[in-house]
């Protein structure tokens, strides 16, 4: 049988429909890629440009990664963003920890700087306590035993985190803890006799999580005390649903850095009803404006209420890559960022919670 007649106009038109779809076909499934990777969504916006979720199509491990794209043209030479970003780097290359971000690889080409990360696909820390209101004890003692454990490793090396907070902690898909976002990291030195020297004069950080010391104060601070300062906010924030000392009337959300400070410093603390004692007695050690006062390490309630991380609480794998040694090394620097103000934070947890009313000491 003969195929049937199809008057030219028709078939124009399906010639011109055919084009068009292979058009679209071909624009849908073009790939963008980033050295060995392919780059799918945008999973966040950080200070320097977008992170990109990626993968490997070789088959090698890991499958999927998180890549922040940085544009060279935004790092100037010298410049403080730069040391930023190469800080982050370089403390990434000496850690391996299984609730610290992993580096995988860092890849450059004309126009992008691209870090490639360890992809942590449970979302931040911050979304997870909006989505509970506030977490269980068992949930919020197993998260902090796992912040605690990353940042004392943190400290065994030699370096402080100075900006941690709930948007710097990531979750994987196991639930697990991963501290990530190392920009205002730095060093320390420990001499052979065992004296840690780890006094710093830099402010940074954000203020709805950063030590008193560290933000107001003219005097050098202790490294190590301004990171249990911020343990302790966030083990706050799991365990009551918002920020402590943000309950001040005449300063909302935080802006006034000054003011928010003064209010910390003589305001004492408070908790909702639902907070039980041990914890509250643990954070009345760590919350504390004197420096001087404040506890160095907080085990108490991780001994105390925790069974220790166990295969269970922490399936996160301990093996990791090797970090390839072909990484270029960056140069440190002593130069550091200014103050950042962080009230973004504050407003958010008061605008989800409209300010739920803070109950028993």
């Amino acid at each position: 049988m003969s195929d049937p007649y199809v008057p030219p106009r028709v078939s124009s038109r399906l010639s011109s429909s055919a084009r068009l779809s292979n058009s679209i076909s071909r624009r849908v499934h073009r790939e963008v890629r980033f050295g060995d990777y392919v780059l799918g969504s945008t999973l966040g916006q950080g200070e320097f440009g977008k992170v990109k979720l990626g993968w490997r199509k070789d088959g090698k491990q890991p499958e999927q990664v998180a890549i922040k794209l940085i544009r060279k043209d935004t790092v100037p030479p010298k410049s403080s963003r730069e040391t930023k970003v190469f800080r982050e780097i370089n403390a990434l290359k000496l850690l391996t920890h299984p609730n610290i971000v992993r580096l995988e690889e860092v890849i450059q080409n004309d126009k992008y700087i691209g870090i490639v990360l360890e992809y942590a696909s449970g979302g931040e820390l911050f979304d997870y306590i909006l989505n509970h209101r506030y977490l269980k004890d068992n949930i919020a003692c197993r998260l902090f035993a796992q912040l605690i454990s990353g940042v004392h490793y943190l400290h065994s090396k030699g370096i402080v985190h100075r900006d941690l907070k709930l948007e710097n902690l990531l979750l994987d898909k196991h639930k697990n803890i991963i501290i990530t976002d190392f920009g205002f990291a730095n060093s320390f030195k420990v001499s052979s006799d065992g004296s840690i020297y780890d006094l710093m004069a830099t402010s940074c950080g954000s203020p709805c999580y950063a030590a008193p010391e560290l933000v107001v104060s003219d005097t050098k601070y202790i490294g190590r005390k301004v990171d249990v300062w911020s343990c302790g906010v966030i083990l706050y924030a799991m365990l009551a649903g918002y920020l402590p000392f943000d309950d001040d009337p005449t300063n909302h959300n935080g802006d006034n850095i000054v003011q928010l400070y003064k209010y910390i410093t003589t305001t004492p603390l408070t908790f909702p009803e639902y907070v039980q004692p041990m914890p509250r007695d643990l954070l009345r050690k760590i919350l504390v404006p004197d420096p001087n006062l404040q506890a160095v390490k907080p085990t108490l309630f991780v001994e105390s209420a925790a069974a220790p991380v166990s295969k269970e609480h922490n399936q996160r794998k301990t093996s990791r890559h090797s970090r390839t040694s072909s990484m270029q090394h960056y140069p440190n620097s002593k130069t550091e960022s200014v103050k950042t103000k962080e009230s973004s934070t504050a407003r958010r947890f008061v605008d989800f919670f409209k300010r739920r009313s803070k109950a028993v000491q």
